[in-house]
């Protein structure tokens, strides 16, 4: 939204800006195989403004916080989880520079995150093991080439580091015969990464000369490098150990997306309405240099961490009343599979089959939003997922679910 801010012309040097708060409260329910979490809240706002400081360069400040006590249906599940709050805070700086007699725009960029995870009650905040920094800067141009459509490309560094993460290996100097752990997860900070990430994208309408569908496409590479993850061979040692090289975790995710966006005005019980309806889809790779070992089994898998995966499905939304502030209704669908290169399932009793693991997802969703006087808006929404795999074996992590959650609450945009 604030980059959709519109602003007059600065004059001789003046400093315009414009303030933008956005609100979400809350309330609902998540539901885990047909047991139910207690009701819970989310929170959501975004505060910031877009500052003119000339004909050509402007800043865009932003701080956004988000408590999350309600999972979502997509979010990770450890068998018999149901308990899981999140809370994160972010800032940025993004500049906008616009040349004269241009519609290129350049926008170098700052960011810096933290997410807390609770995964039991009784964990305290800033206890969590897998609470994270995010410290990132990147640039990107754009070419509005006719409004509302563009193309850009990007390029961002991040950093992420899990200031509580300790495996537990590294916690132990020697196995239980007394050799000292070379394995991957022998090292403190097995997951944190540093991050660069290309992507680009662009949208059009089709046909030109007279639009009914507009056409959203794009490709993004994030090359992740584990600082403190090893690689291991097939004894489940350090690969190079022995000559002190110690090679490190490398992975590349490669992401190719599209969309197809078709408005339409009609006319419902003496009504005006707009009907939204998009089909999206995307395809993912990721290419990982990572092996697995199973010290239980002693199988070695290579390349394991290597999937693809991809997504589709359609949505729409119903709206009417005023352009700005409309009541609306909506509805959508997903299907995503994930397979595994080379990692395999297990049955129940966790012997391998031989068979790549993967799981598809179903997910589904409605809401609803309804305004309510200025600036304030009804909202509800209710999301249903069912997992499938041909992993059985789910000691730790759950592969075959049901999931779902509603909320109810506001919404305040200024």
């Amino acid at each position: 939204m604030l980059a959709a801010l519109g602003l007059g012309a600065g004059t001789g040097g003046a400093v315009e800006y414009a303030p933008v708060l956005n609100a979400t409260v809350l309330g609902g329910q998540y539901f885990y195989q047909g047991t139910n979490a207690n009701v819970a809240g989310n929170v959501s706002a975004v505060a910031g403004a877009m500052v003119k400081t000339g004909d050509q360069w402007s800043l865009m400040p932003t701080y956004a916080a988000n408590y999350q006590g309600t999972k979502g249906v997509s979010d990770s599940v450890a068998a018999g989880s149901l308990f899981q709050q999140e809370m994160d805070h972010r800032a940025s700086l993004t500049g906008i520079y616009s040349p004269e007699e241009s519609s290129w725009k350049l926008k170098p960029s700052l960011s810096y995150k933290r997410e807390f995870l609770k995964q039991t009650r009784d964990e305290a905040w800033g206890r969590g093991l897998f609470d994270y920094e995010k410290i990132g800067a990147g640039f990107e141009v754009e070419n509005v080439y006719r409004e509302p459509f563009s193309y850009r490309f990007g390029l961002d560094y991040f950093r992420i580091r899990f200031p509580n993460y300790q495996s537990l290996e590294s916690q132990a100097p020697l196995d239980p015969q007394g050799n000292p752990l070379t394995r991957a997860g022998a090292n403190r900070n097995t997951l944190d990464t540093h991050n660069l990430q290309f992507s680009a994208s662009g949208s059009m309408p089709y046909p030109s000369h007279e639009p009914k569908v507009a056409l959203q496409g794009g490709y993004s590479l994030l090359a992740q490098r584990y600082i403190d993850q090893t690689l291991i061979d097939s004894r489940g040692q350090i690969q190079g150990g022995a000559a002190g090289l110690g090679l490190h975790r490398t992975d590349y995710l490669q992401t190719l997306s599209g969309a197809a966006a078709f408005p339409r005005a009609l006319r419902l019980m003496d009504t005006d309405c707009r009907l939204d309806s998009k089909l999206s889809l995307s395809f993912s790779h990721n290419g990982s240099n990572q092996n697995y070992y199973d010290a239980n089994t002693k199988q070695f898998f290579f390349d394991a961490y290597s999937y693809t995966s991809y997504r589709f499905g359609p949505s729409f939304s119903l709206s009417w009343g005023e352009a700005k502030r409309p009541t609306a209704v909506s509805l959508s669908f997903n299907y995503t599979r994930v397979q595994y290169m080379a990692r395999q399932a297990q049955g129940a009793t966790g012997v391998y089959t031989g068979s790549r693991l993967r799981q598809d997802q179903y997910q589904v969703g409605l809401g609803g939003v309804y305004p309510i006087s200025p600036g304030f808006s009804l909202r509800a929404q209710t999301n249903f997922l069912w997992a499938r795999s041909n992993n059985s074996f789910e000691q730790g992590y759950a592969y075959n679910y049901r999931t779902a959650n509603y909320l109810m609450g506001f919404t305040y945009e200024y």
